[in-house]
């Protein structure tokens, strides 16, 4: 026996995912994975010059291994990681000794923990899935990281490509502004024209200033996630094509996104942590020692011989601990299913906001810009033979220069909607490769089902009430759905007008289990929805439970 104490309480055989798990994932959704271990210090992939310009996948890449609110959440897997190991400790076996004094003996017994060999594997296959909460989550957090590069650098190309179509107004202005000083000159204008085209030759300038501080404040921000801020470099936005259209229906977006979701399969983990810790939580107050014990010496003979110690678990058997662990159940549930709708409304809505983008800046291109394109050239042309006024020309530029502006902001928005649709659905969807899924980090948990509002609201797993009279006693325990709680204070006035409430009587803690009056069990059972109901922390379907 001290020979499995001592074998089975030094080591974890135990597996956890550890970098390479998360490093993995994020290769397989978006091509870049994590850096090595550079103690705090700014460290460029290889293959990235950022003299020369910086791409998307560049900047994903730089961020990916030194962003430092990043770094700082991966060491929640370490300590995740240590919690792993402790849960695989055994207790340290007790000593004692009694010292001989006169006639009495020397005494010393020893106590080996036996419930903590016992509950060993339950509390490492709890740990073990909250270790792996832990990787999916810092999965989700690569992705999040990813999104808000790629809309960073988004937004710093906008203001580049802002700033050098300000640049073209000055010019375009500047020429404008000549062209009416020649005409002044000539006679062929009044000076309110030519002052005219002055005031908007000042006001471009002006807004080129501003624009190159746009420039300024969004390379901040974006050096701020790759976190090279004291890096005396600047960052020039390389970009590729537009994104094209996403291929895939709506539909299937959905689907993959609620089956391979890092943080929706974070939460199905917290399901199953929550599960084993609530099975622990009923255990949790069994304390069973094996004891050896001798003496010798003194007046009496020497002898030796084996026992038990253990609790006796008539007042306390961990009451509290199973109602807690109950709810985090219920809640680790709930907030499962608020995952789930959240990545379907996240999908739905990058979705939309990618076809709008997308749209809106075909039908700009190639019915609007085309028109202006040679609107501005007619225009431009007749008025340096002076065969037009310069408000039509002026009118037609301002409308080209606006054209422009929304064509960039529209092809910005796309990349943003993009970079949002990918992090929706949890991979680049420009790369045709599926996420990888590894069945032994995946529970088996088929009882979780998202449920619909409508299913929400006939669900019985809400919290229960109790109504207490005013000596104390315990009138209705039971579920707080309207119906029965209408039909429960029914009653209780019919008992409390006929006299029939007793003065006595026990406060009981509200009950989580079937608490089913006559009036509960005649109403139709519930339909459809699997619902959890805290009965030895298991899940069970509502129709059975009923």
């Amino acid at each position: 026996m001290i020979y499995l104490f001592l074998t089975t309480g030094c080591a974890v055989d135990r597996c956890a995912p550890g970098g390479p798990q998360v490093d993995g994932e994020l290769h397989s959704r978006i091509q870049h994975g994590l850096g090595p271990n550079c103690c705090g210090e700014t460290v460029i992939p290889g293959d990235v010059v950022l003299e020369d310009g910086i791409a998307p996948d560049e900047a994903v890449a730089v961020a990916l291994w030194n962003n430092s609110a990043f770094n700082a959440t991966l060491a929640q897997l370490g300590i995740a990681r240590g919690d792993l190991i402790q849960a695989g400790l055994l207790r340290n076996p007790q000593f004692q000794l009694l010292l001989p004094g006169g006639t009495k003996q020397l005494e010393w017994a020893l106590f080996l923990p036996i419930d903590a060999m016992l509950l060993r594997e339950r509390r490492l296959d709890m740990t073990q899935r909250e270790v792996n909460r832990v990787a999916e989550q810092l999965v989700q957090n690569g992705l999040d990281l990813v999104r808000d590069v790629r809309v960073a650098h988004a937004d710093l190309a906008l203001a580049h490509d802002r700033a050098s179509l300000a640049r073209d107004a000055v010019e375009l202005r500047q020429r404008i502004a000549d062209l009416t000083q020649k005409q002044l000159d000539a006679g062929d204008i009044s000076e309110l024209e030519a002052t005219t085209a002055k005031i908007a030759l000042k006001q471009a300038e002006a807004d080129a200033g501003a624009l190159n501080h746009a420039v300024a404040q969004a390379e901040a921000r974006l050096k701020q996630l790759m976190s090279i801020g004291k890096m005396p470099v600047t960052l020039t936005p390389v970009l590729a094509d537009p994104p094209s259209p996403v291929t895939q229906d709506l539909d299937s977006l959905v689907a993959e996104a609620s089956s391979s979701r890092p943080d929706l399969r974070a939460a199905t983990f917290a399901v199953a942590a929550a599960k084993h810790r609530a099975e622990l939580a009923r255990k949790q107050w069994l304390r069973f020692d094996a004891v050896a014990d001798a003496n010798s010496g003194g007046a009496g003979p020497s002898n030796f011989g084996p026992g038990l110690r253990f609790d006796i678990p008539i007042f306390d058997h961990n009451q509290g601990g199973v109602h807690s662990a109950d709810w985090s159940v219920n809640q680790a549930v709930q907030n499962y299913n608020a995952i789930h709708d959240q990545i379907v409304a996240d999908v739905q809505t990058s979705y939309s906001q990618y076809q709008q983008a997308d749209e809106n800046r075909a039908q700009l291109r190639y019915n609007v810009l085309t028109s202006l394109d040679e609107a501005v050239r007619l225009a431009d042309k007749a008025f340096a033979g002076g065969g037009t006024s310069y408000f039509l020309v002026l009118q037609t530029t301002t409308q080209y220069l606006d054209a422009r502006v929304r064509e960039i902001q529209l092809t910005a928005d796309l990349r943003r909607a993009a970079a949002n649709l990918d992090r929706s659905v949890g991979r680049n969807l420009t790369w045709q490769q599926f996420p990888s899924l590894e069945p032994e980090f995946v529970p088996f948990l088929e009882e979780i089902s998202p449920a619909s509002h409508a299913e929400s609201a006939e669900s019985t797993s809400e919290p229960n009430i109790i109504i207490l009279s005013k000596d104390g006693s315990a009138l209705f325990s039971g579920s707080a759905d309207r119906v029965r709680v209408g039909e429960a204070l029914r009653r209780i006035a019919d008992e409390l007008e006929a006299g029939k409430v007793s003065s006595g009587g026990t406060i009981k803690p509200a009950s989580f289990g079937d608490n089913s009056s006559e009036s509960d069990r005649a109403r139709p059972k519930d339909r459809g929805r699997k619902l959890w109901t805290p009965v030895d922390g298991l899940f069970s379907d509502s129709r059975s439970s009923q």
